[in-house]
Parts: structure tokens; C-alpha cells; sequence
């Protein structure tokens, strides 16, 4: 075979430089082939892993409320009623209708049953039961009415997060709008307040507060949260097992 290709190249030389010219055109290395790689979920130790984004904290989400909404976010305000002598709310949201106390639970599994009136509640991943969310932010929500001085007429809605990798299957009555006590999913936050806004616009529209007086209230809540680090520890070894 080799013999014949080499007599045809001596005695056609034009086809033998044609066919030279066309080798040499070509790229001097072949494509790398694309490897595959089955994806998989990151563990602990795939330090080399792109990050997959993180939800969004209730803090942000807060931020994307309109404008005369204004926000206060992990106060610390006095309470002679509190164990520690201090309360600590996670959010306040004070808005043109009413202001806004939020606390957020970070349970991440399970099925949470209760009603309303009920002290204890249960939660179908652990054998501990869980006291009434609602009772016990009653007080957050009570300490927060003592400090709004000439305010302390305004509407305020009571309400309670859980993430949305747990169940919530509790009162009905807590899950709508139409109640000042509401145990909501962390992602229905917002809008939550925003119907909430509407219903209250609903109910007594001569109620609404201006921007003079969202102010005003949010001046009064900032001048008594205590920022003192020394305090703020002390609160938290007092309030070990509460919220």
C-alpha cells in the first residue's frame, strides 16, 4: 500500500503539493474535548465551590418596602415586666396605618400545630413543646407601646416568622390579615404588611399617620434602644430559654 501511494506521488508531483498545502493549513493542535461533570450538592467540604446565593435576611426584605415606611431592626428597649428587665425585638416596621412588631423564628424543620388561645404548641421534629409565639410576643409588643409617648393610640400588629422549611398549621385565624396577631412565613413578610396597610386603610381611614409623625415615632423607638454591648450581654444571660 505504502509502495503505491509513493509512485502515485512521483508520478503526479501536482497532486502531491496540493495535498501538502492542505495539511498545512490546518490548526497545528486538535479542539480539547469539554469534560463533564455530574453536579452535586456542596457539603462542608467543597471549600472550591461556587456559593449558591443566601435568602435574603428579614432585614432586607424590609428595605424593599415604599418609602414612608420606616424600619428599626434588633432593639433592645427597657421592660420592668421582662426578667431581664429589657425586651428585645427583632423588627418594627412603622408605617402611614400602624407600626409593625416582628419577631423571627428561625425553625427550619417540622410541622408546627397550636391555636390561638392554646399556651403550649407542638412541633412534629422535636419532643419539646413550643410556648404560644403570640403570648410570648406580647410582651415585646406591650414594651414597644410603653416608649411611643403621645403615639401610644396607634394600631399594633403582632406578628411572628417562621422559614418556610418548617409547616405552619395553627388557628386559621392568625394566618389572615384580618387579626392584629398573625403567624406568617418569613417570605410573606412584606406583602403581609402592605394588605395589612390596606385593611387598616379599610377599617378607619381617618387614621393616618404623615411623615411627620412616622418620624416622630421612629425618633422616640431609636432614643431608647439600647446600643451598651455590656447590657445587651447581660440581657441575653438573663433571657437564656426565652425569646
Amino acid at each position: 500500500m505504502f509502495k503505491k501511494i509513493l509512485s502515485l506521488f512521483k508520478s503526479q508531483p501536482e497532486l502531491a503539493n496540493q495535498i501538502t498545502a492542505s495539511a498545512s493549513s490546518l490548526p497545528s493542535t486538535a479542539p480539547i474535548p469539554t469534560r463533564m461533570v455530574r453536579s452535586r450538592r456542596k457539603t462542608k467540604s467543597d471549600g472550591d465551590w461556587t456559593r449558591q446565593p443566601e435568602e435574603p435576611t428579614t432585614a432586607q426584605q424590609l428595605h424593599g418596602l415604599p418609602g414612608e415606611y420606616k424600619v428599626l431592626n434588633d432593639l433592645l428597649v427597657a421592660n420592668t415586666k421582662s426578667r431581664s428587665g429589657y425586651s428585645s425585638i427583632d423588627h418594627v416596621v412603622i408605617g402611614p396605618r400602624g407600626i409593625f412588631v416582628i419577631e423571627t423564628r428561625n425553625l427550619t424543620t417540622g410541622e408546627i400545630r397550636g391555636g390561638r388561645r392554646e399556651a403550649n404548641w407542638t412541633v412534629s421534629s422535636s419532643r419539646i413543646k413550643m410556648y404560644n409565639p403570640l403570648m410570648q410576643h406580647r410582651g415585646h409588643v406591650e414594651a414597644i407601646q410603653a416608649h411611643l409617648g403621645d403615639y401610644k393610640r396607634v394600631r399594633l400588629v403582632s406578628i411572628v416568622t417562621f422559614t418556610n422549611r418548617c409547616r405552619i398549621s395553627v388557628d386559621p385565624a392568625v394566618r389572615y390579615v384580618n387579626s392584629d396577631e398573625l403567624i406568617i412565613y418569613d417570605h410573606e413578610l412584606v406583602e403581609t404588611i402592605l394588605r395589612k396597610t390596606e385593611r387598616l386603610e379599610t377599617e378607619v381611614p381617618e387614621t393616618l399617620y404623615k411623615e411627620q409623625d412616622i418620624q416622630a415615632i421612629y425618633n422616640l423607638l431609636a432614643a431608647v434602644n439600647s446600643t451598651d454591648p455590656q447590657i445587651r450581654a447581660e440581657h441575653m444571660e438573663k433571657a437564656k430559654g426565652i425569646k
